[in-house]
């Protein structure tokens, strides 16, 4: 089986390349600068040590995400599943031990099942801040079809109104982001490189202030929105932008967060070869491989595991071993 995914995995890998060197050509020519009156002032550059996540923000029906939904490669992407699962739970766990944050915000619009949102619900050392949101089907008169396009738009909206660190739900935090937090350079958003060759910024994690300018530019450039691309907004646009206005921005190496990257996830789940000691955390690629390796996850696989990878490294670290002993004797 292994052998039969990896064979899979590089001839994706090379597809995907190809797709986004296409794209990013394409999108190169419409990318426009997006101009804020001159009266507008950004001052204030403090980034509060406030931590959201998105969950829970609905799909179009298939029928209209098979004409008109976004395509990773050569699949449609699936809607996503209202379940709250034990590795969502477990990057919460990581979040309130090495960021310490002063606030836990999970924003949604349909409310998300299973035992680990009902533990999560009642879980006082977590202490979650629970929003939910008007649902959101457009921008600008573009239909949002799919929950991950959504979620892309709210991030901005909320990073607007409250400043503070976005996290998507697959990322695992490893360690503090004091130094981050400081924002020492006095920039309006900071992001991390998901591939600097082909000038894509991940936004799996943001930090920013409050009314932050650079990411309004973000929000404007919604209304050349194109639902059928899965990445042309959310991270080659994005690329596009942190080009032009690099004087706004920061953008972190991607072994800050989005290594082992989406084309090399063996090393991640398969193996126990890389080193993460300059890793601030690690994107899992959920939507990518999250239902081979982590829809079916079990405490007793990452306490008790077969054998080890970086991925259950990671997770004992990010964690903490005593932790997740704890976690399994108290749920089995």
């Amino acid at each position: 089986m292994f052998s039969n995914y990896i064979r899979y995995r590089y001839i994706s890998r090379y597809i995907w390349i190809l797709l986004m060197i296409l794209i990013l050509l394409s999108m190169k020519f419409r990318c426009r600068r997006v101009v804020l009156k001159s009266n507008e002032q950004f001052d204030d550059y403090e980034i509060p040590n406030i931590v959201h996540f998105i969950t829970g923000q609905g799909d179009a029906s298939d029928s209209i995400l098979d004409r008109y939904g976004p395509r990773l490669v050569h699949r449609r992407l699936e809607r996503a599943t209202n379940e709250f699962r034990l590795i969502d739970y477990l990057v919460l766990l990581a979040v309130r031990k090495h960021l310490r944050p002063k606030q836990i915000f999970i924003h949604y619009s349909y409310e998300p099942h299973g035992y680990w949102w009902l533990k999560l619900k009642h879980d006082t050392e977590l202490n979650i801040n629970f929003n939910r949101l008007s649902p959101i089907e457009s921008i600008f008169n573009h239909p949002l079809l799919h929950h991950a396009h959504r979620t892309d738009v709210r991030r901005l909206e909320i990073l607007n109104q409250y400043g503070g660190i976005y996290l998507d739900l697959d990322v695992l935090i490893l360690k503090s982001f004091a130094r981050l937090l400081k924002n020492a350079n006095q920039v309006e958003a900071i992001f991390a490189w998901e591939s600097q060759v082909h000038q894509a910024v991940s936004n799996a994690i943001i930090l920013a202030p409050k009314s932050s300018k650079f990411l309004r530019r973000m929000y404007d450039s919604y209304q050349s929105f194109n639902s059928s691309c899965w990445a042309c907004h959310s991270i080659l646009l994005l690329g596009q932008l942190v080009r032009v206005y690099s004087q706004e921005i920061d953008v972190l190496p991607s072994n800050s967060f989005v290594e082992p990257s989406w084309s090399h996830v063996e090393d991640l789940y398969l193996r126990n070869n890389y080193e993460f000691d300059g890793n601030y955390g690690c994107h899992l690629w959920n939507s990518y491989v999250g239902e081979m390796f982590l829809k079916n996850l079990t405490l007793n696989a990452i306490v008790n595991p077969q054998r080890m990878t970086t991925f259950v490294r990671m997770i004992h670290h990010a964690v903490g071993k005593d932790r997740l002993t704890k976690l399994l004797e108290e749920n089995f």
